[in-house]
């Protein structure tokens, strides 16, 4: 079938078709940056979390620089678990996985077209300089001294989330999980973490959306076929974007973790609903056309709610996953 679809696409737009390795320079700079994935050492301020984000954003080489991004959010999540524990996955679990997945496109190993491969970097780059910061803030906002709240920073971070009726859900949300961390399997606590991932996604995608329209110029019936080729790159499967999310394989034949199996948080039963989302039903999950924003928060928004309790989630990708 996906022979078939490469097909259909026009030969100036084909790439190789395969999934050769990334050029030397970006290979030899995506080794080393996985190679070692620092503990969590706790809070030690915005200072590190800045150097950082001005690493990224001078880096050339847009393949090295996805790693860099791709182990930022690994890291932030580490941060975030030490907030929010590390029984549900939160937004920068999932961000890690999908960074790496974009990685792969960067560098040429996962779609048959070579077209695009620009805009999903722009977007790889947007994306973090514009959320990192609002973690930052949230967690000085958890461990930061009075100086730290004024760093620049955490100042944009909170600007950043007060600005933004969703981000300003998510981390209340958030913050309300937070607070009951003394009954770690508490489902009200559950899907306080889900919504406050859902809705850091919605703003996410909302400005993902002008790169992913770039990335797929053409739409219509070349964006569905174009979808044929999308995978979420994951510890130990990879999922097509165009199917339905499918039953988790750590939950051995349950769709949803147990305190999840109930949507009874009334402001996430609206966020699934606006997106279209019944909240029991798996099959429209499927992302037709990953360009549609409402089937691709469709499609985010089951699988946060099936995979937020997977404990594989929370390992550091490498090169030797799929």
């Amino acid at each position: 079938m996906r022979d078939h679809l490469r097909s259909l696409i026009p030969p100036g737009l084909r790439g190789p078709g395969n999934r050769n390795l990334p050029p030397r320079q970006s290979l030899s700079g995506y080794c080393s940056a996985v190679a070692h994935y620092d503990a969590d050492q706790g809070w030690q301020g915005p200072g590190p979390w800045q150097e950082r984000l001005d690493r990224i954003h001078a880096e050339p080489d847009p393949g090295v620089r996805n790693v860099h991004i791709t182990r930022m959010y690994f890291d932030l999540g580490r941060s975030m678990e030490g907030v929010l524990g590390d029984l549900d996955a939160n937004w920068l679990t999932f961000g890690t996985w999908a960074s790496y997945t974009a990685g792969r496109f960067i560098r040429g190993e996962a779609m048959p077209v070579s077209w695009g491969v620009g805009h999903v970097a722009d977007g790889n780059i947007a994306i973090i300089e514009d959320i990192a910061p609002c973690f930052i803030a949230y967690l000085a906002s958890v461990h930061g001294s009075s100086s730290e709240q004024q760093h620049p920073l955490v100042v944009s971070g909170r600007e950043r989330i007060e600005a933004s009726e969703h981000l300003a859900d998510a981390f209340a949300s958030y913050e309300q999980a937070r607070q009951r961390m003394a009954d770690p399997i508490d489902a009200a606590r559950a899907q306080l973490i889900l919504r406050g991932n859902v809705g850091v996604a919605y703003h996410e995608q909302w400005l993902a959306d002008c790169f992913v329209d770039r990335a797929m110029p053409l739409g219509g019936l070349f964006g569905i076929a174009t979808t044929k080729f999308v995978q979420l790159d994951l510890p130990h499967v990879s999922l097509d974007l165009c199917d339905p999310v499918p039953t988790p394989d750590y939950l051995h034949g349950r769709m949803w973790p147990v305190e999840l199996e109930s949507i009874d948080d009334v402001g996430l039963a609206q966020i699934y609903r606006r997106i279209g989302q019944h909240p029991e039903d798996v099959e429209h999950s499927a992302a037709r056309s990953w360009e549609d924003f409402d089937e691709r928060m469709g499609f985010i928004a089951v699988f946060f709610r099936a995979f937020q309790r997977d404990p594989s989630l929370h390992a550091a990708p490498t090169n030797s996953h799929p």
